[in-house]
């Protein structure tokens, strides 16, 4: 049996509980209900650093099961961290540095991560769950979608519409593209960005293109759907010259026909090709379109009686219209000299521009219209008629926008004959007979039945017409259910994949129709139907040889689910092209979300022009800049500075939820400008990253930051600060054998670099083209093992060249470590602090305390040796954290020196102190041997702490001023 103690509340015992196992992993699941509790850690046999047997592998599970004795589970509070304020906030190796480490990518969260961060094939894309990004500095932004796309056909154009959001917080927007393409060159599309709380219609923050007037929809769309195709209603029952027409309802045929092998009472029969009596005209070549509904057309043709045809079918009849609209671009500005401006961070300076673009349409007048008259002139080169059309903007709305008269090249159709007799439709049978068929009253359908009785006889026997006869039956594709219970009405697609036309076995192309009939019906939340079938009919006429659509919108009067289904509602025969195919299906609602609160949100609708369809996936981008409250209270500023983005995710109150009195503001932008000073250039401060895991903590956040601007974050009491690392020419700290716990200091001494690296290959974002690139030390790529570094936050050249060879030298100049336990007074060092450390294992070393003071002679704690004709300095520990170096010369006693000048300070003696001023005395040539760059410091208990150092080298920053 093993023994389990569950700590609840390390401060009282008493809710200790208390239980004997055979089986711990079985046990622990059991209590805690499968779900881990937040900040969990196991103890064996005691509570103490030393003891920690948390498991983090199989392995680690292996090895707890084998222990014996007791196991210690101790859930320690979230908040107990900040017990350690006075230690560093994060600990590494000691091969490491910080930046390699603070900058490497976290681990993925559940939830999709932001596109801004990816490597490629970036898209827009929902993000379910995902954490809302929250971009600072300046990145190239991939939207994420966050709501259901919708598309629609306008002027048989499909048209997509999006509603996505940048991020938390205010932006300077510019270079918005489509892919690689500018939103301004794709006709047709537009942008708006709206800041946080604005209202989504009328005036945005940054636009190109057209206003939004409507509230986006909200809108579901049918994952039943997958591009079903409508079939035609209409099987090819019998074809025959032996067919005619009889006054008022009859079909009949010669007896080598039976009527009764296809059809049957109560059948629909499509009539087709039963055209009889004067023929159609056909008029081709040059024609003049006129803006007052006119069409002239001259030719060699004399048409007898031309006005009896109240019919013209045009085929081919493109005009390009010619308009001028206001576009709206973004576009640098300059000043009076006629030079770039520039902002107050050198940045160029970019504005709205309003100008008249002239703007080419070309539309297609093809259609069946009627002819109102037509003026017939001799001419000397042969005819000139005039014919004057009815209201034709009815059957095809591109004559409405016609603003001149256009010569083109067409063909046209005179028909309709008044003398003529066409009897095609879709009919009902009421009865039959092998030879006979009496339709339901079909000149309610079609009156040209009626001119049956001017014919000899009443029929059309004896005019051999090769007429076709269809059976005809919808053939649906559905029914198909959306659960969406507060749908308001739905909207159909549908594609006309191959174009829509009817061809003549001579070739000549003309119009022809389309219908389709969609059936609806309300149902409830078990799947069951309420009320009555609906219907709602799409019928248009349409000559177009390449793919087109057309939306059907249906708006409901009822709220709630509810089921669907379509079919072709339209005869055909083989010279018919039309096939009709369901895109898309959206349910959708209206609402009343006039704003968003506290993200950007841009709306786009992009029509499928060949610009927009050069871009596969969704990919609207564009270069974003975070504006932020200088100092976190001030005006909105567009910035890339690492301190004001420090001091502002700090106040964020989904991010650090800390307050001004939290926050050494002063002591982070002193810190920030010492970096610049440093560096000479403002680029060494920047970070620009998007951050999208809502897993990762604040301290982590702000490492990442800092690391980006070569700094630390660290806690000087309760507030947070910045310190930077840069070459130290003095330590702050001296380590004796008086302030290291004995036994405690382990030394190591490298033979060339760790892990056998040749070089460094370190990551970042090139702004030039947004792409991820790769450094390497040496230039060129010439290592086989190279140290691999992602960074984030960094994209600008000289900070990641920067960073990519202090990292190498780190690598390079690393000879020796040190680890020991030092006193408390170690609590007042912070990470890359340089400090003193004698040697503790060598009996050379010459450490200790002054324990008197005369003038300029020390007396102190040990016995010092000089050898002659040797140099000595002596490090004195001031109480100001810093230490002073003097030159000593020997003096009588052994445990004297006389120093060269006075201490900066006064030197603590006196008895009653905690500590006495510490010293150690190094030869002139050795004095850079007892200086170390700490690079990690964890608690050991209340009075000691563990550290880990790495020997002091300038030369780790010796290229910190070759690319700045």
């Amino acid at each position: 049996m093993k023994k389990v103690t569950i700590v609840h509340d390390q401060h009282d015992n008493s809710k200790n509980e208390y239980f004997e196992v055979d089986d711990l992993s079985k046990f622990l699941v059991e209590y805690f209900k499968g779900k881990r509790p937040v900040n969990l850690q196991f103890y064996h046999n005691g509570v103490s650093r030393q003891t920690i047997v948390t498991p983090k592998t199989i392995a680690d599970i292996e090895y707890l099961e084998n222990l014996t004795g007791t196991i210690y589970v101790v859930i320690h509070p979230a908040y107990g961290w900040l017990i350690y304020v006075y230690y560093a906030i994060v600990a590494v190796m000691a091969a490491y540095s910080v930046y390699a480490v603070l900058t490497m990518p976290k681990p993925p969260s559940q939830a999709s991560g932001s596109a801004n961060n990816e490597l490629a094939q970036r898209s827009n894309r929902p993000r379910l769950n995902g954490r809302i990004p929250d971009i600072y500095g300046e990145v190239r932004s991939f939207s994420d979608l966050i709501a259901q796309v919708y598309t629609k056909y306008i002027d048989n154009i499909e048209v997509e519409e999006c509603v996505l959001c940048i991020g938390r917080g205010y932006y300077q927007i510019r270079d918005m593209k489509d892919g690689d393409t500018d939103v301004g060159n794709i006709n047709g599309m537009a942008v708006s960005v709206y800041n946080p709380n604005n209202s989504l219609i009328g005036p945005a923050d940054w636009r190109i293109g057209a206003e939004f007037t409507h509230l986006p929809l909200e809108v579901q769309k049918s994952e039943s759907i997958n591009g079903q195709s409508l079939k035609q209603p209409n099987d090819v029952k019998l074809t025959s010259n032996e067919i005619w027409f009889e006054a008022p309802n009859l079909i009949k045929c010669s007896s080598s026909i039976d009527f009764t092998h296809g059809f049957a009472s109560g059948d629909n029969i499509a009539i087709q090709n039963a055209v009889f009596g004067v023929s159609d005209v056909i008029l081709t070549g040059e024609m003049l379109i006129k803006q007052n509904n006119h069409i002239v057309i001259e030719t060699t043709r004399d048409i007898d009686n031309v006005s009896l045809f109240t019919g013209l079918q045009l085929t081919g009849a493109t005009v390009e219209i010619v308009t001028e609209e206001t576009v709206t671009r973004i576009a640098p500005k300059f000043n009076e000299r006629g030079n770039p401006a520039l902002d107050l961070n050198g940045d160029q300076i970019f504005e709205s521009v309003t100008e008249a673009v002239e703007k080419k349409v070309t539309r297609d007048l093809s259609g069946q219209y009627t002819v109102a008259a037509i003026q017939k002139t001799t001419i000397p080169t042969g005819f000139h008629y005039d014919i004057a059309l009815t209201n034709p903007h009815y059957v095809n709305p591109s004559w409405a926008l016609l603003n001149d008269d256009y010569q083109i090249i067409a063909g046209a159709l005179l028909n309709k004959n008044t003398q003529g007799i066409t009897l095609n439709g879709a009919y009902t049978i009421s009865s039959l007979t092998p030879n006979v068929i009496a339709l339901v009253n079909p000149a309610a359908i079609n009156n040209e039945w009626e001119k049956l009785y001017t014919l000899p006889s009443k029929s059309t026997a004896g005019q051999a017409v090769s007429v076709q006869l269809d059976g005809v039956s919808n053939k649906w594709v559905g029914w198909f259910n959306v659960d969406m219970s507060n749908a308001e009405g739905m909207s159909i697609n549908l594609t006309w994949p191959q174009g829509l036309y009817w061809q003549s076995k001579s070739g000549r192309r003309d119009p022809t129709e389309s219908k389709v009939l969609i059936e609806y019906q309300q149902v409830d939340d078990n799947g069951n139907v309420i009320g009555a079938v609906q219907q709602r009919v799409l019928f248009f006429r349409e000559y177009n040889l390449s793919q087109f659509g057309r939306t059907l919108e249906i708006n409901f009067n009822f709220v709630g689910s509810f089921r669907f289904r379509a079919c072709l509602d339209w005869y055909t025969d083989d010279s018919y092209h039309g096939e009709v195919k369901i895109k898309d299906v959206f349910a959708f609602a209206k609402t009343d979300k006039h704003s968003y609160d506290g993200i950007t949100v841009i709306r786009t609708i992009t029509p499928a022009t060949d610009g927009a369809l050069s871009v596969k996936d969704r990919k609207l981008n564009c270069l974003v800049r975070r504006m932020l409250p200088v100092d976190g209270v001030g005006e909105l500023q567009p910035t890339k500075d690492a301190g004001q983005i420090l001091i502002n995710m700090a106040l964020d109150p989904y991010i650090g939820r800390r307050s001004l009195h939290e926050i050494d503001i002063d002591q982070i932008k002193s810190e920030i400008q010492k970096v610049k000073d440093y560096f000479g250039s403002d680029k060494a401060v920047e970070f620009c990253y998007t951050f999208d895991d809502d897993k990762l903590s604040f301290e982590e956040q702000v490492g990442m930051v800092a690391s980006a601007c070569f700094c630390e974050a660290y806690r000087y009491g309760n507030k947070i600060r910045f310190k930077f690392e840069q070459p130290q020419p003095n330590s702050v700290l001296l380590f004796n054998h008086r302030n290291k716990v004995p036994g405690s200091e382990k030394r190591t001494w490298t033979i060339g670099i760790n892990k056998d690296y040749d070089g460094v290959e370190l990551e970042w974002t090139d702004p030039s083209d947004d792409t991820r690139t790769t450094y390497s030390v040496p230039e060129g790529g010439g290592a086989k093992n190279p140290l691999k570094i992602t960074t984030s936050g960094i994209r600008n050249e000289a900070q990641a060249k920067t960073r990519a060879w202090r990292e190498w030298n780190k690598l390079l100049y690393q000879t020796e470590s040190v680890e020991f336990d030092a006193l408390d007074e170690s609590n007042l060092l912070q990470r890359n602090d340089r400090i003193l450390v004698a040697d503790g294992t060598s009996l050379e070393t010459q450490d200790g305390e002054i324990e008197s003071v005369d003038v300029l002679t020390l007396t102190l704690s040990q016995v010092v040796n000089f050898d002659d004709g040797q140099l000595y300095y002596i490090h004195l520990q001031m109480p100001d954290a810093s230490i002073d170096i003097i030159q000593c010369l020997k003096a009588e006693q052994s445990n004297q020196v006389i120093l060269t000048r006075a201490p900066r300070m006064p030197l603590v003696i006196d008895d009653d102190r905690y500590i006495r001023t510490t010293y150690s005395i190094i030869k002139a040539s050795d004095t850079d041997k007892q200086a170390f760059l700490l690079t990690e410091m964890s608690p050991n208990d209340a009075m000691t702490n563990k550290l880990t150092c790495i020997n002091y080298d300038d030369r780790y920053y010796e290229k910190d001023h070759s690319f700045f």
